[in-house]
């Protein structure tokens, strides 16, 4: 049985729609889905089998659709830039947001009643959960649809989603705020709900994650870039963060080389490293700054290839596949190529090959290197 987490993270949840669509393109249909704040609207839609109405939805909000003219002023207001008149304005908007209960939520209950259509979530055999804080019980709640009640989820899923200094939600005389301040990603509730494997979705986004993740039970998917503000409701910032998503969510399932770029194949020939010509490991030791003494062999191995990992940001465990697909993706980076495609290791090197940077580094002279032994013209 398989279950999917989505992190909670206001705008970064557009990161969920891409990764939802590898799910589902890899496969991996789950029985149960749970979210926190946005993830759980997100999850929601998914689990009624709304998830072309979210992917439309999430391509074309805006702050505008979200926050009311004057919590929008606030929210998105530059305190560094503003002169006198336009800080006491600010003032005055805050000291009124919060005399009045918190930011209003009304525009976020309006795309709740629009998108989220109860009975359609109680009839899917794909089962569907939340996570919120109660007020004044200062107690979690994590609850699946069976138990919130046809009549009261919209309720729960804005429950889940009332972010600290929103207004809060009200239900059987208890208080919520956003489940984020207990549980951002609601990986367990899904364990324990009996599923064998988890994906988990994350967005980065502050809040409170209780699962293990050295758990061989979960997959997680982590943007590998930031996904912007956490507020900042954008149709162009959601579309990247959707493809994101999905890219990255592919390279968690599918098990892809790289961490900026996808790439299908395994470094070819990593053995092509003991054919590197003398020219190059004296170059890049030179670069480096460290002598050579003895065979040049060795120092490429013991002493410049360690070195080279280091630059890149590789852990002592990576291995001389993970160092040459890193050179790869460095040469590539520098190069300007786009990332958000699948590409073929022999088919990334012959991209870039012939790319020089403007300032050779011992990381590009390591690749020059072992590109030329490797892939002979």
């Amino acid at each position: 049985m398989l279950g999917i987490a989505l992190e909670g993270g206001g705008a970064k949840g557009a990161f969920h729609m891409g990764a939802l669509q590898a799910c589902v393109e890899t496969g991996n249909i789950p029985a149960a889905i749970a979210g926190t704040s946005i993830g759980a609207m997100n999850a929601a839609m998914f689990a009624q089998g709304d998830f072309e109405k979210a992917m439309e939805l999430w391509q074309r909000v805006s702050g505008s659709d979200v926050f009311t003219p004057d919590d929008e002023k606030l929210i998105y207001a530059d305190l560094q830039k503003l002169d006198l008149k336009g800080f006491v304005s600010i003032l005055e908007a805050v000291r009124q947001v919060f005399s009045e209960g918190g930011i209003d939520n009304t525009n976020m209950k309006k795309i709740i009643d629009d998108y989220i259509d109860p009975q359609k979530l109680m009839a899917s055999p794909m089962d569907f959960g939340i996570v919120t804080f109660a007020l004044p019980e200062l107690k979690p709640v994590e609850i699946f649809k069976k138990d919130m009640g046809l009549e009261n989820i919209k309720t729960y899923i804005l429950a889940s989603a009332a972010f600290p200094g929103f207004q809060r939600v009200s239900l059987g005389g208890s208080h919520f705020v956003d489940g984020g301040v207990y549980d951002n990603c609601p990986v367990n509730m899904l364990l324990e709900r009996g599923c064998r494997k988890v994906i988990a979705v994350r967005t980065n986004a502050v809040g409170i994650t209780r699962y293990d993740e050295s758990d061989p039970r979960v997959i997680t998917v982590v943007p590998s870039e930031d996904l912007g503000s956490l507020m900042r409701f954008s149709p162009e910032v959601s579309k990247r963060n959707i493809k994101m998503g999905y890219f990255d969510a592919m390279r968690a399932l599918r098990g892809l080389w790289g961490t900026k770029y996808y790439i299908l194949t395994p470094p070819q020939n990593p053995k092509a490293l003991l054919m590197m010509e003398r020219e190059f490991i004296l170059k890049a030791a030179e670069s480096f700054k460290i002598k050579i003494k003895g065979d040049v062999q060795r120092v490429l191995f013991e002493k410049l290839l360690p070195k080279a990992a280091s630059r890149l940001n590789l852990d002592e465990k990576a291995s001389y596949g993970d160092i040459i697909t890193a050179l790869s993706e460095k040469r590539a980076s520098a190069m300007g190529l786009d990332r958000f495609a699948f590409y073929r290791f022999p088919e990334l090197v012959e991209k870039v090959r012939d790319f020089a940077p403007r300032k050779p580094d011992g990381c590009d002279i390591l690749f020059d290197g072992y590109v030329k032994a490797a892939f002979p013209k």
